[in-house]
Formats: C-alpha cells, structure tokens, sequence
C-alpha cells in the first residue's frame, strides 16, 4: 500500500487543524469608509452623510474559526452632528428628531461576522451581527455585507433597512401634518477594514 495518500491526508488533516484554531489580530476602519442615512417624507427624498471620518472606539481584536470572525471591541459611535443633508433646516429638524442632546451619538457594535458565500477567494457576502443603539434604544440586528479583498483591505458594503418606531423614534410630522416623514430608513455603509 502506497504511502502518499497518507502523508496527503496527515497534510490536510494538519491544514484544518491550523485554520480552525483561534487566532487574534487587530482591526483598523481606514478613514475611506462611510455611512449615509437615506429616506423619504410623502413629498420628497432625502440623504444624510456622514462628515467625519469613522473612528473605532479601540483596539479591535478579531478571532477567527472556519468561517466565522469574533470580534472584541468593535464599536464605532457616529456622532449625530455629524450627519449633514445639505440643508440646514432639515439638519435641525433631523436632530430634534434623533434628540441628540441626550443621545449624541449612534453606535454600532459588531459582535460576529458570518461569512455565507464567496464568489472567489477574495470576494464574496457575509453577514454581520451588531448592536445597533439610536436615541437610546439599543437592538441587536443582522447586516448583510458584500465584500472584496485587496492585498490586505477589504471593502465591506452594506444596505440596510430600519424602522424609526424599532428605536421609538416618531417619525417627524411638519405643517400640521402636510408633511410626513416615512417609518422606513435606509443605512448605507462602506467599510474598509485592513487586518494586521
């Protein structure tokens, strides 16, 4: 019996072992990344853009198994402020609404990434399970991600949808009502992560 299908399995066996053991790294948001809030009132549309550039609170720890990262102190908090329509007034009312003065920022924190499909090895869409805390109102949630790796930056894109009432937000009324402004709002990100 040949014994190089069993040095090929003992090779294998060894490369599994080593990708499922636990690894750390760290985690830098490059300042490329962004977020812009998108939504609409009965009488027109409207986007938010994030002005600053996107800092994590710490250092981010990341421990990979398979095909699921663990992530330690991943937070970003995104100063209310901070997000600009273009017009002031709607900026004003936007605020009012967010109360900012007691709850200035929104946070995120992102406890595990799923990764669900890859299209190739440096591409492919994931999931992302985060706590997402608006006005005080804190909720956990699953963001869906594409992804793309370049040497050692991957762009992350996400398009997901929240409700104002999930966070007990009112939607705001304006002109005795004339105008309205819709439950649903869209949260676009583009995150670029380099691992070290």
């Amino acid at each position: 019996m040949s014994t190089f299908p069993h040095h090929l399995l003992s090779i294998l066996l060894l490369l599994i072992i080593k990708l499922t053991d636990a690894q750390e790294y760290q985690l830098q948001l490059l300042p490329e990344s962004s977020i812009l809030i998108k939504g609409s009132s009965n009488v027109n549309k409207f986007t938010f853009t994030y002005e600053k550039t996107l800092k994590p609170n710490s250092s981010i720890n990341v421990e990979k198994n398979k095909s699921t990262i663990t992530l330690k102190n991943a937070r970003i908090d995104a100063e209310v402020v901070a997000f600009s329509s273009g017009s002031n007034l709607m900026d004003r009312d936007y605020r009012k609404m967010m109360n900012y003065r007691a709850f200035p920022y929104i946070s995120i924190v992102i406890h595990q990434i799923n990764f669900l499909k890859s299209y190739n090895e440096n591409s492919g869409t994931s999931e992302a399970i985060a706590s997402i805390c608006i006005a005080g109102e804190k909720r956990l949630d699953t963001l869906q991600f594409n992804y793309s790796k370049t040497k050692e930056i991957y762009r992350c894109s996400s398009a997901h949808e929240l409700s104002l009432r999930d966070y007990k937000i009112k939607p705001l009324k304006k002109m005795m009502g004339l105008i309205s402004l819709k439950d649903l709002l869209k949260v676009e990100m583009i995150l670029y992560l380099k691992i070290d």
